[in-house]
């Protein structure tokens, strides 16, 4: 199991897996950095992100180890959240900020395919 997932699987064990912790009025993205807040499903860290700070599921995908990673964010506000799901499991705040910003980047050729 890597570092991240211990980490995650021990604050979820201890914390009894928090009911919904970005609840707290108050929670910024950094108070949700620190306490590694955790909820039971996905969808719940979602309707709360996207009330409390505007932000919005912008890209996902699968990790090594089977785990749903999710990046949130808020173009108007500039925040951004991101979460992991263990499958079968709570869904874990690892990192929040702010300065989010989206850029295009440039097309690159495909490997495999001549430029």
């Amino acid at each position: 199991m890597t570092r991240v997932n211990a980490s995650i699987a021990r604050t979820a064990a201890v914390a009894g897996v928090l009911a919904l912790a970005l609840t707290a009025s108050g929670t910024t993205p950094a108070d949700a950095q620190a306490a590694r807040l955790c909820t039971p499903r996905a969808d719940l860290l979602m309707d709360r992100l996207g009330k409390q700070y505007g932000e919005v599921l912008t890209a996902a995908g699968v990790d090594a180890d089977g785990n749903l990673v999710q990046v949130y964010s808020s173009d108007d506000r500039g925040t951004w959240t991101i979460a992991i799901t263990i499958p079968g499991g709570p869904t874990c705040v690892i990192s929040a900020g702010e300065g989010w910003v989206r850029e295009q980047t440039a097309e690159l050729p495909k490997p495999g395919q001549n430029s």
